[in-house]
């Protein structure tokens, strides 16, 4: 990014070649012919690296600058408070896939990759401080971006603010989760293609590599890709740069699928879809109405452990939240795929799971519909106070409430300890405090939304495609999770970086057709 913070900003069509001066070369298949100019990207390097310079982020951006060093405060409380890093359950398994890098069946190894780059440190408070660090350059990326479209200094500050300082974004980071980690792969994706609108054939690759990675950190990561080949193509930047991006984007991830198939037998990346997607139909499932044939019976909610008939309570709040979540039918020790004829996560349990939750939706529309619409809503109006692990909070007791043999052998030969999380004080004393009043209103969320919806699509033929872009990313970020299993807000946090930089370009100044740094640039309006 270059020239932000200046008054005189790149319109949307810089690459465009001046009159009069030489084409870059083009692409040719054979003999083979790439676009690549050196002595460019060196020289927009050089512009970067000053423009970063401690004394450059001072004088140009000293208040972004002020509010990044401030954040360092409480991620510094965090990680000295709790040790030796936050986990949930699912914690270990990825310790386990990043001590081996073997593949897993439930989760993809996108971030047991990571983990396998730092094991030889044996140090979780050396992941966990590498993952406070992307927090704060999520923050810097969405600030960088806006300030190069022209938003003022405290507008892009401000845009940055919840990924800064929210509580619940600092306990993401000092989890051994991907959810961090997933979260900036994917923000780079979208900031090349908002700050180089017209990208090259190499940049159009990059975005679709990030894409594919952070389709195998997170599972439901894939459907962002269609976000960004719609963009693309209302961009209308050419089959040849559309053709690199899915092609940088399919290659590593049929790769993995046929890596996954060589071990698993089945050519996919989980052997766990299914699953997910069966328990996030316990919620509103109806065997009556969607009469499965009798191999997909035991699936059915009456059959699952535990299970009491009771009438459908009065929507509230309250009901929603009381109500046995899809997580608990998924986990059950009785749980069905545990005790069937083919017991475990595989390929014969994933595919029954999938063929009842495709029934079952087919059958009954408007009843997932309303359990998903339940779920996204609740993400705004009922995780803000909660304690429970799913909304991200610190807590005097560790999640995980006593570590297991497999648990504590995990640990060990990832970070030669077997230690819970445990408290530090005075630091977990502070961050208890600190996270009473620093948090990102559900309320709040929802407006950064809803405004930015609104305003993309008055400013559709200006910046709107732009905050499109980055607002249909956050959409799926926060919808997908809770339609394919249930809400968990650390999923839904993955969103908010992108719903912040959507609002700040939907309410950016429109630039003016003298806006262009060549004699070939356009106005933005007429991309």
């Amino acid at each position: 990014m270059t020239r932000i913070g200046t008054s005189q900003r790149p319109g949307a069509d810089d690459e465009t070649a001046s009159a009069g001066q030489p084409r870059p070369p083009g692409f040719r298949l054979w003999p083979p012919e790439l676009p690549w100019d050196f002595s460019a990207a060196n020289a927009r390097v050089r512009v970067v690296a000053a423009d970063v310079t401690p004394a450059a982020l001072w004088r140009n951006h000293r208040l972004f600058t002020i509010a990044a060093l401030l954040s360092i405060l409480p991620r510094f409380v965090a990680a000295m408070g709790f040790k030796p890093a936050l986990f949930i359950q699912d914690s270990f398994s990825y310790m386990q896939e990043g001590t081996h890098f073997n593949l897993g069946e439930l989760r993809p190894a996108g971030y047991p990759v990571f983990l396998r780059v730092l094991e030889p440190f044996h140090s979780l408070l050396l992941v966990t401080t590498l993952q406070h660090i992307m927090g704060i350059a999520l923050a810097a990326i969405v600030y960088g971006v806006l300030r190069s479209r022209g938003l003022p200094a405290w507008g892009a500050t401000l845009a940055t603010v919840p990924t800064l300082f929210d509580s619940r974004q600092i306990w993401l980071e000092s989890s051994i989760l991907p959810d961090t980690l997933f979260t900036l792969v994917l923000l780079i994706a979208v900031a090349i293609l908002i700050v180089r609108p017209k990208p090259s054939l190499w940049a159009a690759g990059i975005v679709g590599l990030l894409v594919a990675w952070a389709s195998v950190i997170r599972g439901n990561g894939a459907p962002v890709f269609v976000i960004i080949v719609a963009f693309l193509v209302i961009r209308r930047v050419g089959w040849r740069v559309i053709t690199a991006c899915v092609t940088a984007f399919a290659v590593p991830l049929l790769a993995y699928m046929t890596w996954f198939y060589a071990d698993f037998g089945t050519f996919n990346i989980t052997n766990s879809t299914g699953l997910f997607l069966w328990s996030r139909t316990m919620s509103f499932a109806n065997c009556s109405v969607i009469k499965p044939p009798a191999d997909l019976v035991p699936l059915c909610p009456e059959k699952q452990p535990g299970y009491t008939p009771a009438p459908a309570p009065a929507w509230s709040v309250d009901a929603v939240l009381a109500e046995k979540s899809p997580a608990s039918y998924l986990w059950d020790p009785g749980a069905w795929w545990r005790v069937d004829a083919h017991p475990g996560v595989n390929p014969y349990n994933n595919k029954l799971a999938m063929r009842f939750a495709e029934r079952a939706i087919l059958a009954q529309p408007q009843d997932y519909l309303k359990t998903v619409g339940e779920g996204v809503l609740v993400t705004f109006v009922g995780t803000d106070r909660s304690q429970s692990y799913l909304s991200d909070h610190f807590t005097v007791a560790p999640h995980v409430s006593t570590l297991a043999p497999y648990m504590k052998s995990f640990e060990w030969r990832y970070a030669h300890t077997t230690q819970n999380t445990h408290v530090h004080q005075p630091w977990a004393y502070l961050m208890f405090w600190y996270q009473l009043p620093v948090w990102f209103p559900g309320v709040a969320f929802l407006a950064v939304f809803v405004i930015g919806l609104g305003a993309l699509i008055k400013r559709w033929r200006g910046w709107g495609v732009y905050a499109a872009l980055a607002w249909g990313v956050g959409i799926v970020n926060l919808v997908l999770p809770i339609a394919a299993h249930e809400l968990d807000y650390r999923y839904a946090l993955s969103a908010v970086p992108f719903a912040c930089l959507a609002l700040g370009l939907a309410l950016n100044r429109e630039p003016t057709s003298g806006t262009g740094t060549g004699a070939g640039a356009k106005p933005l309006a007429e991309g």
